[in-house]
């Protein structure tokens, strides 16, 4: 449970930076990416027990579903490899489960600023909506009943 805790405090506070400065510090993803890799080279684990494969191809495919996004500029390239740190973390089914909760999330987000009468292409941070997404992932996930056989 310690490194739960600390793992959501980290996200957390990426979140914050980002809401406050619209970047995403490559340092602060370097705070867990090293022990998250070390883990997996050490215990063949990641910190949240995915397997050495699921962890890497989910870090893989959270890149490459992310570049997109950035290509588009709706996302910074902060944002895409936090994503891509929180794959590692997770796996790739949860971490995957994780991208759809936050892209619901950002979904929310976009209402909210049209409701609000925000101007089109008006950019909002989205390291917000993937720590969201991971702490809800982390804490309850699997949500979908297609990744309780064993999925992690």
């Amino acid at each position: 449970m310690i490194v739960e805790g600390l793992l959501t405090g980290w996200a957390l506070a990426i979140a914050a930076i980002d809401l406050r400065q619209r970047r995403v510090p490559n340092l602060a993803l370097l705070l867990v990416l090293v022990p998250a890799s070390l883990a997996l080279i050490v215990n063949s684990q990641g910190l949240l027990a995915s397997s050495v494969s699921s962890s890497l191809i989910a870090a893989a495919s959270l890149l490459a579903l992310g570049l997109p996004g950035y290509w588009l500029r709706r996302l910074g390239a902060g944002d895409v490899k936090f994503a891509a740190c929180l794959g590692l973390l997770l796996g790739f089914a949860r971490g995957v489960e994780m991208l759809l909760i936050a892209f619901l999330l950002m979904g929310v987000a976009a209402v909210v600023m049209t409701v609000r009468g925000l101007p089109r292409g008006a950019r909002f941070a989205a390291a917000p909506s993937f720590a969201l997404g991971f702490v809800i992932e982390m804490f309850a996930g699997p949500l979908l009943p297609v990744w309780q056989g064993g999925a992690r």
